[in-house]
């Protein structure tokens, strides 16, 4: 039942408050700075909340509380009003395990009749009383607190590193294959690399389809990812850059986001292979990222440059949700000048997961096109780039890299035609 939330100011805030063992998570949108203050004020003096981000534009907003899943998400209902209220409903109708709150300037009956049939639990307008707002957030820590768990969500993995030669295309290919065959699940590789676009290569492809086919396209959507996705041998999907980097010039962070919200529509797991420069891009993949693995090698320069990268991170509110963002530690040799240890105390995070620095073994396999995890499973990386893939999906991904691989025939019946290079 919606609630209409406004009155006088300066009322006391409610006296209870949210248990920490039922502790909600909220994503608020509003394009005024002063009102996403105060909105935020608001939040944050409520015991038990935790504010997962905030975004000013209402796309972007929404892609990023696709990926945060928030208990909450307060979007400030401001025109034009249409397009927010379409944008919302779709939204609802995705993940209706949201509670999803309204800032309006207005509180008129027609306002409120169509924020019901968006799927609005709340509706807040000014003067802001923070006692509503503290029982309307109690109301939804409740109902959540009564539900118990849900359906596994469908990851996207995004594989960066701020500095080039990171190894973050080797990390991405070889992590697609090994998800592919420890799991059960339809797993998709995309490359959004747009300097460099090596991903297809480095699988054994040379790209006969390409994000290049979708740059200028009238309009996003299944069938044109379709003609654009080159299939594996071991099953594995993949979004490829064109052979001719210029072709994939222009394509705009918008469109990025569509083609990310529609594979994850379709497959459980996207690996993203990410452009190293932190653009509307980038900022776009993040957004949208379950999880990123954040690259370092056990240098100097590459400790500066995560931390110059962990510093972003923590003003757009990516550190907040425990465990999105993870350390991994590539290159690792037992004579190097820095140790594991030292990365992690230099940048005052754990590693996530360690991977050899096996040069031989990876070398090898990118001049043959044949990923390690395919080809010498058996070797230091490859054992752990698969324990890598066990970590990220515990009790999902069980089997050892090769062993017991499953059948490969049977696909996504949406690509079953047109899918193979």
């Amino acid at each position: 039942m919606i609630s209409p939330i406004g009155g006088p100011a300066g009322q006391e805030g409610s006296s209870r408050s949210i248990p920490m063992a039922n502790a909600i998570s909220a994503v608020l949108v509003h394009r005024d700075p002063h009102e996403r203050a105060q909105l935020r004020a608001a939040l944050a003096a409520i015991p038990g909340v935790q504010l997962a981000g905030e975004r000013a534009d209402v796309r972007a907003g929404l892609a990023f509380a696709r990926q945060a899943r928030p208990a909450i998400l307060l979007l400030d209902l401001a025109p034009p009003v249409d397009d927010t209220l379409v944008a919302a409903s779709q939204f609802r109708l995705e993940h209706p395990e949201v509670a999803l709150f309204f800032w309006a300037v207005s509180y008129e009956p027609e306002t409120l009749v169509r924020a019901i049939r968006a799927g609005a639990q709340e509706v807040l307008r000014r003067p802001l009383d923070r006692a509503a707002l503290g029982q309307a957030v109690e109301r939804v820590a409740t109902l959540s607190a009564r539900k118990n768990g849900g359906d596994r969500p469908r990851k996207i993995i995004t594989v960066y590193s701020g500095k080039g030669g990171a190894g973050v295309t080797a990390i991405a290919t070889n992590l697609a294959i090994t998800l592919k065959r420890q799991t059960p699940l339809e797993v998709a590789l995309v490359d959004l690399d747009f300097q460099s676009g090596d991903a297809a290569f480095a699988l054994g492809h040379t790209p006969t389809r390409s994000l290049g086919d979708l740059v200028g396209a009238g309009a996003l959507d299944s069938a044109s990812l379709q003609g654009a996705l080159l299939r594996h041998e071991s099953g594995l999907f993949i979004l490829s850059q064109p052979d001719q980097l210029e072709r994939a010039d222009g394509m705009a962070p918008d469109q990025v986001g569509t083609v990310l919200d529609i594979l994850s529509s379709v497959f459980e797991l996207v690996v993203v292979d990410a452009p190293h420069a932190i653009t509307d891009v980038t900022l776009e993949i993040f957004d949208r990222s379950t999880v990123v693995l954040l690259l370092a090698e056990p240098t100097i320069p590459s400790v500066r440059a995560v931390r110059r990268s962990l510093d972003v991170f923590h003003r757009l509110n990516y550190l907040v949700a425990p465990d999105r963002v993870k350390l991994v530690v590539n290159r690792c040799a037992d004579h190097s000048d820095l140790a594991v240890a030292d990365v992690e105390r230099a940048l005052e995070m754990p590693a996530f997961a360690k991977i050899a620095n096996d040069y031989a073994a990876m070398s090898r396999a990118i001049n043959l096109g044949k990923p390690l995890c395919s080809t010498h499973t058996e070797s230091r990386a490859g054992r752990d780039l698969a324990a890598l893939g066990r970590a990220l999906l515990p009790g999902v991904a069980k089997q050892p890299v090769g062993a017991g691989a499953r059948e490969r025939g049977a696909g996504l019946r949406l690509f079953a035609r047109g899918g193979r290079s």
